[in-house]
């Protein structure tokens, strides 16, 4: 099974493992799930805005480049 290095990163925030997973689209998923549930954290705590880099690599080739953002507002009623 290959293993990808997933980075998710940000002004406040820096995490970086590996994982063994099946394919680019199983580490592309999970990558993103992370930076989500990071966000989704962050926002239920108060910030307004998150926003973070991923990248993901295998064999020192970066094959994976997002960014990822969560924001809230409230509506005008």
């Amino acid at each position: 099974m290959p293993t990808f290095q997933i980075t998710i990163v940000n002004e406040t925030f820096s995490s970086s493992n590996n994982h063994e997973v099946q394919s680019l689209d199983s580490a592309t998923s999970q990558a993103l799930s992370a930076a989500l549930r990071i966000g989704s954290d962050e926002v239920l705590a108060g910030n307004k805005f998150f926003a973070a880099e991923i990248k993901v690599e295998t064999a020192n080739e970066l094959v994976g480049r997002f960014v990822v953002s969560i924001g809230t507002t409230a509506l005008a009623i």
